[in-house]
């Protein structure tokens, strides 16, 4: 079973495979710093974030933090 889906920020897509996890997290480092970019304030909290998946090591991708950045994408979308 895989689980693939799309984040997409600013015309820009992310694809989260978890199947190619190295790629998918990279995926999902760029999306947190644009987010991070959008949003400004809570930094610190986006700067774990990131730090979590750099210390994953790209071995595989976690599916709550997927979750989180669909979340955001939402509340993104909406606000716009």
């Amino acid at each position: 079973m895989t689980f693939m889906t799309n984040l997409t920020l600013r015309q820009k897509m992310y694809t989260i495979d978890f199947s190619r996890p190295k790629e998918t997290n990279e995926a999902l480092l760029d999306f947190f710093m644009e987010v991070q970019k959008i949003k400004g304030h809570e930094t610190d909290f986006y700067y774990k974030i990131m730090n979590k998946i750099v210390i994953g090591n790209s071995k595989f991708v976690d599916f709550k933090t997927v979750q989180l950045a669909k979340s955001i994408e939402q509340e993104i979308i909406r606000s716009a």
